[in-house]
């Protein structure tokens, strides 16, 4: 990964112009601890969230509800949940290049390339 951002979304800045764009609720784990983030209620990319930054993505997938479950070589492993609460965002994630939109966990619980 090169970097990450918050704000309101979580961005995950990752090689080759790729960039993965968090807005529903999501978990990010590490043994037996587990911390929540809201980021409709902002976020900023500090504590374990932080270490992230420097972190190797190690493995990706989508589950068959449309979560997104990333697993670092830090241990780390970052949930998205699948389907956003009513009135939340359209897309719980979204990963995209310099070209434009490559795939989206849709509201209604499927990923779309």
């Amino acid at each position: 990964m090169r970097s990450l951002g918050g704000g309101n979304r979580l961005l995950l800045h990752l090689d080759d112009g790729l960039l993965l764009t968090v807005e529903n609720d999501f978990r990010l784990r590490h043994g037996a601890e587990v911390e929540h983030f809201y980021p409709a209620l902002g976020l900023s990319p500090t504590g374990a969230l932080g270490r992230l930054a420097d972190a190797a993505i190690t493995a990706a997938a989508v589950t068959p509800a449309g979560g997104l479950h990333l697993a670092f070589d830090t241990g780390h492993v970052l949930a998205v949940a699948p389907d956003p609460a009513p009135g939340g965002p359209a897309h719980p994630w979204q990963l995209s290049s310099p070209d434009g939109l490559l795939c989206t966990g849709g509201p209604d619980g499927s990923s779309a390339p």
